[in-house]
């Protein structure tokens, strides 16, 4: 049997542990309680190198506090180990880049696998509140870089002044190389009515080499086309009198009778240089006059 004194006591000590309990919840709810949303989980560049000036973007980033207390601190940018720079499968190409805080100014880039320095003011996010942080990522392509997906993960945190992490969220910087080639003319010719035009001078039979040649520039293989309006042959305008001529380009023979294209296997980016010979057939009896075809080069990237 349990005397009155002793029961009293347990009970005492019940109501003791219950306040105890309920002060540590409330210390709990107190905390700041973070969490960084990037909206997705992968941040992506897309770059056509042939066409774009600069490969750059800016991405909204949420910081949510559902805690009883402010979250204060700047934002750290960690690989975790990684080498700097986006890189791709298969290749030892490290892509570079750069990230920077547009409500700071703070430069976030993790050159040596982290954020160094990083200054300005601290951002601030209410208790049960939520500011937004805008992060521009800037990406410094090299020359020539080929068609492809350039990645890194890049960890974001936002720090107290102690050095303690209010939040922490893992972002996949992506950028997109384009599939993209471009064709042109380079050397001697000329321009009528915005068309570059090629004179042969005066027509005798033979090959010769034109100072002229056909450019490709693109991000990796590509298939090159040519077509003749006359089918390969020189037509003097409202006349039925023509003389037959052959193209080679580069060191390949021109099928102008029929439409004619050729194939650049690579995972590389190129720049490739055609110049153009022509054979002109025989002249020998033709009316005087001016000749002329219609050559179309088109590329297209494979």
């Amino acid at each position: 049997m349990i005397s009155g004194s002793v029961r009293n006591t347990l009970m005492a000590a019940a109501v003791a542990m219950g306040a105890l309990t309920l002060a540590g919840q409330a210390s709990a709810q107190a905390k700041c309680n973070l969490t960084l949303d990037p909206g997705a989980d992968q941040w992506i560049i897309r770059y056509n190198p042939l066409e774009d000036d600069a490969a750059v973007r800016d991405f909204d980033l949420a910081l949510v506090n559902t805690g009883k207390t402010p979250c204060n601190g700047r934002f750290n940018v960690s690989l975790r180990g990684e080498p700097f720079g986006l890189g791709a499968p298969g290749t030892s190409v490290r892509v570079p880049y750069a990230m920077r805080d547009q409500r700071s100014g703070a430069d976030l880039t993790p050159r040596s696998g982290t954020s160094e320095n990083v200054t300005g003011a601290q951002i601030h996010v209410p208790k049960e509140g939520r500011e937004m942080a805008r992060i521009r990522v800037a990406v410094q392509p090299p020359a020539n870089l080929a068609y492809g997906r350039y990645t890194q993960t890049a960890y974001i945190a936002l720090r107290a002044a102690n050095g303690e992490v209010h939040a922490e969220r893992p972002v996949t910087l992506v950028l997109e190389t384009a599939a993209a080639a471009v064709i042109g003319l380079k050397g001697e010719f000329t321009r009528q009515n915005g068309i570059p035009t090629i004179s042969l001078g005066e027509l005798s039979q033979g090959t010769r080499a034109l100072n002229t040649s056909v450019y490709v520039h693109s991000t990796a293989g590509y298939r090159v086309s040519v077509t003749s309006q006359n089918l390969g042959k020189l037509r003097q305008a409202g006349t039925a009198w023509y003389i037959d001529y052959g193209l080679q380009l580069g060191a390949r023979n021109v099928n102008l009778t029929a439409p004619y294209s050729f194939d650049v296997v690579s995972a590389q980016a190129r720049n490739d240089d055609y110049p153009l010979t022509v054979r002109i057939g025989d002249t020998a009896g033709k009316r005087a006059g001016d000749y002329s075809d219609i050559l179309t080069f088109t590329v297209a990237a494979l």
